[in-house]
């Protein structure tokens, strides 16, 4: 019997939760969760903290990660989940991916006032790895930097756009049931 491959993705803006939904979402379904945070921390571990190579160009160099582990998966019948704040650029080569193996794509697309995120973006900055720091980045250059990338505007597959501007209102069971309707 031909399983129909399946992929999820957990993508938006900075600061929305994403990382901690996608590894719920994970221990739910049982399938493997990439995620460019998690991996970009292994790596920094591996190169040190003197790695300024690391910190200009360390996302990049796990998103190809995460493209390879996706190819992966597809060429296996294995579902899993990829969870980044995904350029639309990036969006495209996991849909090129997507179409080349013939699998099912569900997005869910988490955005948000920036305003907020922002603060709680800085909030969080103490408490993360090293690798995360943040430079000289004021509210104008994080919000610029959002929509210059289009990170809210990833869509493969069918798109859930969750609203994150306060967690409060997110049926975070709704969206979980929804993930596990798809796969299953």
């Amino acid at each position: 019997m031909l399983r129909i491959k399946k992929i999820i993705v957990v993508t938006g803006y900075c600061a929305t939760g994403k990382s901690t939904f996608a590894n719920k979402l994970s221990q739910d379904l049982n399938i493997p969760c990439f995620s460019k945070d998690t991996l970009k921390e292994a790596m920094a571990e591996g190169f040190g903290s003197n790695s300024k190579e690391l910190h200009d160009k360390g996302s990049a160099a796990v998103v190809n990660m995460m493209l390879h582990l996706l190819e992966c998966c597809l060429k296996a019948d294995n579902p899993c989940i990829l969870e980044a704040n995904f350029r639309l650029f990036q969006g495209e080569q996991i849909k090129a991916l997507v179409e080349k193996y013939n699998a099912e794509c569900i997005t869910f697309l988490f955005t948000g006032d920036l305003n907020v995120l922002y603060h709680r973006y800085i909030e969080r900055v103490s408490v993360r790895h090293w690798v995360h720091e943040v430079v000289g980045e004021d509210k104008d250059f994080f919000i610029q930097g959002h929509l210059n990338s289009k990170m809210g505007e990833v869509n493969i597959g069918q798109v859930i756009n969750i609203d994150a501007t306060d967690f409060q209102t997110i049926n975070y069971d709704e969206l979980i049931t929804i993930a596990k309707d798809f796969i299953n």
